[in-house]
């Protein structure tokens, strides 16, 4: 995919879940390879930008692309180039952690994938526990495979919905230590975080508050 020089653009974006205003007028952008915060408290609206630009709503006003996109119109060409790790990303739980990630591999239509998958095993270091049923693991193990799941079918973008939320401070450090190996990658990290330490970690941030930059 070409990319424009932006790798996310929003441009006077709107969207009103019925009586409540989550987003207003909301304009940003975000370059190709760059660790983009958002940060906000809750009900700021940042889950709400991320659904955006995964193309899981639709703006009421305003323009959203992505990699040149539009997330809602085009959405499977982009299904391809973006990665969605959600807060409620649910691994199977009855499936071993080379299964999920087969799983979510064959999902994206890959086929080759032994490689790609061997490699975030091992950079992950859930290698030893390749055979384990996921829902044997411990919540940060859970989120690394999480995170490898999401990245099988390399895409070129990742959107993080706050990753770390409810993690122990050992797993949340190597987390990190696993985003910046994918950031020298030249992968594009946006991401929402409740944590400052975690925000000053990115490049850029966005601060939303009450739905507005």
């Amino acid at each position: 995919l070409c990319l424009s020089s932006d790798a996310v653009t929003l441009e006077r974006v709107s969207k009103r879940y019925g009586t409540v205003q989550a987003l207003t007028d909301l304009s940003m952008s975000i370059a190709p390879g760059e660790l983009f915060g958002l940060i906000g408290p809750d009900g700021a609206g940042k889950t709400t930008t991320i659904r955006l630009i995964c193309g899981l709503l639709r703006a009421d006003a305003g323009v959203v692309r992505v990699l040149a996109l539009d997330p809602v119109r085009e959405h499977r060409r982009l299904t391809a180039e973006i990665g969605y790790l959600s807060q409620r990303f649910s691994l199977y739980t009855d499936l071993t952690v080379d299964e999920n990630l087969a799983f979510f591999a064959e999902i994206h239509g890959m086929r080759g994938y032994a490689a790609a998958r061997d490699r975030l095993l091992a950079m992950t270091g859930l290698t030893p526990f390749r055979g384990r049923l996921a829902g044997q693991l411990s919540g940060g193990m859970k989120q690394k495979l999480a995170l490898a799941c999401t990245l099988v079918h390399q895409p070129g973008i990742i959107v993080l919905d706050e990753p770390t939320t409810g993690v122990d401070p050992l797993s949340r450090r190597e987390f990190w230590k696993l985003l910046a190996e994918f950031l020298g990658q030249g992968i594009t990290i946006v991401m929402s975080t409740p944590y400052l330490d975690e925000a000053e970690r990115c490049a850029r941030v966005a601060f939303l508050h009450d739905g507005r930059l």
